[in-house]
C-alpha cells in the first residue's frame, strides 16, 4: 500500500474520531422557544401600556394578525368577551341593545374605536338604566348582555379590559371616556353607524 493512501486512510479515522466526539458531547436539542420569542408567540408584540391611570385595566400585545376581516365568527362563549379577533366585515352599529348582538360584527365596531359595554342577562333593571346613561349619545359605544358572561359588567376595547365585578364603579365612565376612538384604535376616524344592527338609542 502506497505511504500516502496510509495517511489519507488516517485522515479519515481522525476526522471521524473527532466528529463522533462532538457528537456526543453536544448539548441536547432545546425544545423551549428562545428567549426572544414569548410563549404566547407574539415576539417584539409586548402588552399595550396602560396610560389611562385606570386601575384594573388589561392591556394585550397589539394582535395585527387578527385584523381580518372573515366570512364566519363563532362566538367563543368565554366568562368575558374577547378584546380582539377575526371579525366579520360588517361591523356593529353603535348604541344600547337588550339583547346580544353579532360577536364578530361587535369586534369590527371595536376595530373601529368603540368601547364595548357587556353586562349579565339577569343584572338588576335599575343597574342597566344606569349604565344606560353612561352610554347614550356616544358615538363609539355599544351595550349589549353577553349570555355567557358571570362579571356583572366587562368594558372591553382593541386590546384593553376592565372586568367590573360590582356596581356602580366610577372606573366605568373613565374607561368609556379614554378607550372611546382612544389611543388603542387600529382604525381611528371609522364609523360606528350605517352598518348592522338597530340599537335602542
Amino acid at each position: 500500500m502506497k505511504i500516502q493512501s496510509v495517511k489519507n486512510i488516517v485522515l479519515w479515522v481522525v476526522i471521524f474520531s473527532v466528529v463522533l466526539t462532538a457528537c456526543s458531547t453536544s448539548q441536547p436539542i432545546q425544545t423551549q422557544p428562545p428567549a426572544s420569542m414569548p410563549q404566547n408567540g407574539f415576539p417584539d408584540k409586548p402588552a399595550l401600556p396602560n396610560d389611562s391611570g385606570i386601575e384594573g385595566v388589561q392591556t394585550f400585545p397589539d394582535k395585527s394578525i387578527y385584523h381580518n376581516h372573515v366570512q364566519v365568527v363563532t362566538d367563543p362563549k368565554t366568562e368575558v368577551p374577547l378584546a380582539f379577533g377575526e371579525h366579520l366585515p360588517v361591523w356593529e352599529n353603535c348604541g344600547i341593545y337588550d339583547h346580544p348582538v353579532e360577536f364578530g360584527a361587535a369586534l369590527h365596531s371595536m376595530e373601529h374605536g368603540a368601547v364595548w359595554l357587556t353586562y349579565v342577562p339577569d343584572l338588576d333593571q335599575a343597574q342597566i338604566a344606569d349604565l344606560q346613561k353612561l352610554v347614550r349619545g356616544r358615538d363609539h359605544v355599544l351595550m349589549s348582555p353577553y349570555p355567557s358572561q358571570i362579571k356583572p359588567v366587562v368594558l372591553s376595547a382593541w386590546d384593553v379590559q376592565l372586568v367590573i365585578n360590582s356596581l356602580p364603579d366610577a372606573r366605568i365612565a373613565k374607561f368609556i371616556a379614554y378607550f372611546e376612538q382612544g389611543p388603542q384604535t387600529p382604525e381611528p376616524g371609522a364609523p360606528c353607524s350605517g352598518a348592522v344592527g338597530d340599537p335602542l338609542s
